[in-house]
């Protein structure tokens, strides 16, 4: 048991972890409320962090009108609370980030120093996303990046009002996807390419083009398996690695998302002739 007024390490919560990412600086974690709500004491946490409830009724003391729905909750590094579930039936994710971390997030643009108890679907719906994102079995770390930081915009202080004309540094950070899209590539990495900041990136992206970053990059990857698919020789398996896919079955369900029929439908559809030998592997991996 935790006593009154003691910190959690990072990442850690009254609750056991049923999922968990690991990002560069920051945790995203889906739990299950494991401790009866009499035994939960005041504490803290060294990080910053925000918890969404998603069943399970969640008592919180930070600063905010209650309303129905999810409970969304940020707390600065520091803040001691006793915000618990009222039994031990309750969900909720968790996003960690380290105290150095936030403080550098937040630097320029400012951040919240109280907790809060965020109400706004734009706050809600970022970290449902962040959540369903999260529960994926193909996530990718640049969409967990991507949401988090979202979600973490909305703790801050209001950003100066941006310029109306589309920024140069956007079409910089598209070049550098486009040249680098069958590579790992992370938020930091385009960030710093365009050379902005990653709060800064991601609300640029969604004004100016409407899409996240991980979206444009899973898009360009598509569109390469796609020429391939068409133009090319090789086996389905060998194009997924090719155009920056884990596998093929992680192209065969991208696929299936973004177009509404498999890699080797849509081959078939263009004509394109296969090896025998091909045919059959691809065939199994879209049974999968």
């Amino acid at each position: 048991m935790t006593h009154p007024g003691s910190a959690f390490r990072p990442g850690r919560f009254y609750g056991a972890v049923a999922v968990e990412h690991h990002l560069a600086d920051a945790r995203v974690a889906h739990l299950a409320a494991t401790t009866p709500p009499e035994e939960v004491a005041e504490h803290s946490h060294d990080d910053a962090h925000f918890v969404l409830a998603t069943r399970g009724r969640y008592v919180t003391t930070a600063h905010g009108d209650e309303a129905e729905g999810p409970v969304l909750v940020f707390n600065p590094p520091g803040v001691v609370h006793r915000d618990r579930f009222e039994g031990v039936d309750g969900w909720f994710m968790a996003v960690s980030v380290e105290a150095d971390a936030w403080r550098d997030l937040t630097s320029q643009s400012g951040a919240a120093v109280d907790a809060l108890r965020l109400r706004s679907p734009r706050a809600v719906g970022a970290a449902l996303r962040l959540t369903r994102a999260a529960l994926s079995r193909d996530v990718e770390q640049i969409d967990l990046e991507t949401h988090a930081l979202a979600l973490a915009a909305e703790a801050m202080a209001p950003m100066q009002r941006e310029s109306q004309k589309r920024p140069a540094w956007l079409d910089t950070a598209e070049t550098y996807l486009a040249d680098g899209f069958d590579q790992p590539i992370s938020i930091a990495d385009i960030a710093r390419a365009a050379g902005v900041h990653r709060v800064h990136l991601a609300r640029g992206y969604q004004r100016w083009i409407g899409a996240a970053p991980g979206e444009r990059l899973r898009a360009r990857r598509l569109e390469r398996a796609a020429d391939l698919l068409m133009h090319g020789r090789m086996g389905i398996s060998e194009i997924a690695l090719q155009a920056g896919f884990c596998d093929q079955s992680h192209l065969n369900r991208q696929f299936r998302a973004a177009y509404g029929l498999t890699p080797g439908e849509f081959a078939r559809l263009c004509g394109r002739r296969r090896p025998d030998v091909s045919a059959v592997q691809d065939e199994a991996h879209e049974a999968r």
